[in-house]
């Protein structure tokens, strides 16, 4: 008997709405002891970066507050919420929210930087 076993997908994946960023439980699991996130663009690999920050960081006064966004962690998903956050994306990486409701692209979680780079041009069907 010649069986191939089907595995778990551990790929993480990030869809992004017109107002929020909702993780799948592979990426979001990253999260669960953050307090917040910072929220950047990378121009070379055309990623965005979302960086787990803890709490003694905000409190030592490492990061402001208005550079700070909040990561709501739920048993099967995580999510950022603010419009504000996907207008600044648009702002350096095209999405037309007119030509489709959402956009699910791939994600990898980088330990040494704390941060997950969300790959914009790797789509997920």
């Amino acid at each position: 008997m010649d069986v191939q076993w089907f595995s778990y997908n551990t790929t993480g994946t990030a869809t992004i709405y017109p107002t929020n960023i909702t993780l799948n439980t592979t990426a979001a699991k990253h999260f669960e002891n953050a307090y917040a996130t910072l929220i950047g663009y990378e121009t070379q690999e055309k990623s965005l970066l979302i960086k787990a920050v803890n709490k003694d960081d905000v409190e030592k006064g490492l990061y402001k507050d208005y550079n700070l966004y909040k990561i709501a962690i739920k048993p099967s998903y995580g999510r950022i919420t603010g419009k504000a956050v996907i207008d600044n994306l648009c702002k350096y990486h095209p999405l037309n929210f007119e030509e489709a409701n959402s956009y699910k692209v791939e994600c990898e979680w980088n330990d040494k930087n704390r941060t997950l780079a969300v790959f914009l041009e790797r789509k997920v069907k």
